[in-house]
């Protein structure tokens, strides 16, 4: 007999599990997809950055770079490849 709250049969409880197992690895392999996405997005903005930042520091070449127009002595951009990590985790 299969009560809400009553005993439950080994078959029953494994079907149970079968079903979980293939819900969570739905969930993952989304989750997956959707990282790698975000990856792929995330290096392509940053190149899009550098890219503009290379017209920016030509255009303004006289002025000492973008920073010197700016009076920012602050001048280093720091690039840091998430993307990669994510990208290795999701293979």
């Amino acid at each position: 007999m299969e009560g809400s709250w009553g005993y439950r049969t080994p078959i029953y409880m494994l079907n149970r599990i079968i079903r979980l197992q293939a819900v969570l690895e739905i969930i993952t392999n989304q989750t997956a997809t959707a990282l790698d996405l975000l990856a792929d997005q995330s290096t392509q903005m940053r190149n899009a950055i550098f890219q503009h930042r290379m017209v920016l520091e030509y255009l303004l070449a006289e002025e000492g770079c973008v920073w010197g127009k700016l009076n920012d002595s602050n001048c280093c951009l720091e690039i840091d490849d998430n993307g990669k990590v994510v990208k290795q985790i999701t293979k």
